[in-house]
């Protein structure tokens, strides 16, 4: 009785130790409730592949991205009636994976690397969080993240939307003072000095408190001066100094910079170069920045001195794009050439030409290699405009988009020349490379001034469709309808 009693004892230990072995059941239900899936899910250390196939299976969804010749990580967690989309980002976010979901599709990853990959999912998770909960309180700053992310990404005009929407649609929010002042730093930055001016300004007069009172006088202040007006640039500066004085080295500097661009603005030249030394005796790191080279390539050049104010453009032009890359480099060599320093003209010549030529620098290059000997050396390039457009084309194709800017600047600078046909094609292709190199704004004020010099229906059917195209490539749809008819704004 008692060997029985032991045998007992022990089957019943093992079945014990079994069940407890055991994970606890994997439970998931769906139910919908006025269209919408709401998931319940129950897991206790469950493989989160089955975790996540059992959620699809409820909600019709295939997935794909789990690896099955790995070991997956198991999850606990419990949940009750909550949307797809949450359950998913719950589940899948406990063990650092995301998703996509289109269609049927569910596609599972695990966290990229590359800060791009990075940048486009957080921007995925904020349209989406947005779009759920248009109304919640976190709202507007999900807005100004998601024009963070896209100014990361390079998408200046699609950021400076998303600012100006939250100052707009959250008026009575805190975070609309950091959306009129960012509103206000791209505008700036895409050379809209007017709209960045009403951006600063209407930060000034909110009645919240806020951390921009002086990035906003410097803002003003720069607009000033891109804008004509040196001596109000001044004053800025004055009353900021006297009501809130720099608190660092890197403030005065900043602040220091802006007084020295106002002096070039009056022409006190020798007050910017004393302005500029301040900054040095600083050990700013701006002194390498490219509005510290500007201004002492322009306060050198109105002083005479042009060796060192050609080495300060090329400076410049080394940090610059587009235009004014171009214009920095025709204005180096010209004053390496008035400083009899034709072996700096020529380095900025060859410069030059890896981003591609321009008319002015092909005349100063010729220049160069008569005082050199060397013209008769330098092969002839045909220039008719429908070779130079056959070149700019092949170079778009390429992605050479420097090579295609330099072809067809001579045409579009002087479109007489050329036939219906030749001016719309050089047009539109011009309006791209600006959109790339300088913003849509630029190309779209080019495109309105060309669209008048073109003269067939077609012919302006096709820049309309160009311009059309290049705000349908940033999201712009009502812009995009607009073009279609000829209105380009």
């Amino acid at each position: 009785m008692k060997t029985y009693l032991v045998l007992l004892a022990l089957l019943f230990g093992a079945r014990l130790g079994a069940a407890q072995q055991t994970p606890a059941p994997l439970f998931v239900d769906g139910l919908y409730i006025d269209g919408e899936l709401l998931v319940s899910v129950e897991a206790r250390d469950i493989p989160v592949n089955e975790v996540v196939e059992a959620i699809a299976k409820e909600a019709g969804l295939r997935v794909t991205g789990f690896d099955s010749s790995k070991h997956q990580p198991r999850v606990a967690i419990e949940l009750s009636q909550r949307p797809l989309d949450m359950v998913l980002e719950f589940v899948l976010g406990s063990v650092g994976y995301e998703y996509d979901r289109a269609g049927s599709m569910l596609q599972v990853h695990g966290h990229e690397r590359d800060s791009l990959s990075l940048l486009n999912r957080s921007q995925v998770a904020y349209v989406r969080a947005t779009n759920s909960y248009p109304k919640s309180l976190l709202a507007p700053a999900a807005r100004l993240a998601q024009g963070w992310i896209a100014e990361q990404k390079g998408d200046l005009s699609s950021a400076l939307n998303m600012y100006q929407l939250v100052a707009e649609s959250y008026p009575n929010s805190t975070e609309v003072a950091a959306a009129y002042f960012n509103s206000g730093r791209l505008s700036e930055k895409l050379g809209n000095w007017r709209d960045a001016v009403q951006s600063y300004d209407k930060l000034s007069e909110l009645p919240i408190e806020h951390n921009f009172h002086a990035q906003q006088r410097l803002g003003r202040a720069r607009c000033d001066i891109a804008l004509g007006d040196p001596v109000g640039a001044l004053y800025k500066l004055k009353t900021l100094d006297l009501n809130m004085p720099a608190r660092t080295d890197a403030e005065l500097a900043e602040r220091t910079l802006i007084r020295a661009e106002a002096h070039n603005g009056q022409r006190d030249y020798k007050g910017a170069l004393v302005a500029l030394d301040e900054i040095d005796q600083l050990n700013s790191s701006l002194v390498t920045s490219p509005d510290y080279l500007r201004a002492t390539a322009i306060a050198l050049e109105g002083l005479g001195i042009f060796g060192p104010a050609g080495q300060s453009w090329l400076a410049y032009a080394k940090q610059a794009n587009g235009a004014y890359r171009q214009s920095a480099l025709e204005t180096a060599v010209e004053l390496f050439l008035q400083a009899d320093d034709e072996v700096s003209a020529l380095f900025a010549v060859r410069f030059g030409e890896e981003f591609g030529s321009s008319p002015k620098l092909a005349l100063l290059k010729d220049q160069l290699l008569a005082r050199l000997g060397l013209d008769a050396l330098e092969p002839t390039v045909q220039n008719s405009p429908a070779e130079r457009l056959e070149r700019a084309e092949a170079a778009w194709n390429d992605g050479d988009i420097g090579g295609a800017y330099s072809e067809l600047g001579p045409m579009v600078s002087n479109p007489a020349k050329l036939t219906d046909a030749q001016r719309t094609a050089a047009a539109s292709l011009w309006a791209k490379c600006l959109d790339q190199l300088e913003g849509i704004e630029p190309a779209m004020a080019f495109l309105r001034s060309a669209r008048p010099g073109i003269q067939s229906l077609e012919n302006r059917t096709r820049l309309d469709l160009t311009a059309a195209g290049l705000f349908e490539a940033r999201d712009m749809f009502d812009e995009a309808v607009d073009a279609y008819g000829g209105l380009y704004r």
